[in-house]
């Protein structure tokens, strides 16, 4: 499987953490914890803008979203 991304598509944990209005480290612990999803790019991590979207409009919360990730 193929998957495309476009680096318009990723923020960088410091930037998402800024659209949260969150703590980096919240966001961190949320990677570590395996309830987020991100993508790891040349050691850099990054969470997808639909995931930051996401959580900004209190769709979903980190827990439900693992889950759903890894229901699917």
């Amino acid at each position: 499987m193929e998957i495309t991304i476009k680096s318009d598509d990723l923020l960088t944990v410091p930037e998402a953490a800024k659209q949260l209005e969150r703590p980096k480290m919240t966001l961190y612990r949320w990677i570590k914890a395996n309830k987020i999803i991100y993508v790891e790019l040349g050691g850099v991590l990054f969470i997808p803008r639909s995931v930051v979207e996401r959580l900004k409009k209190g769709e979903t919360m980190p827990e439900q979203l693992a889950k759903a990730v890894e229901e699917s």
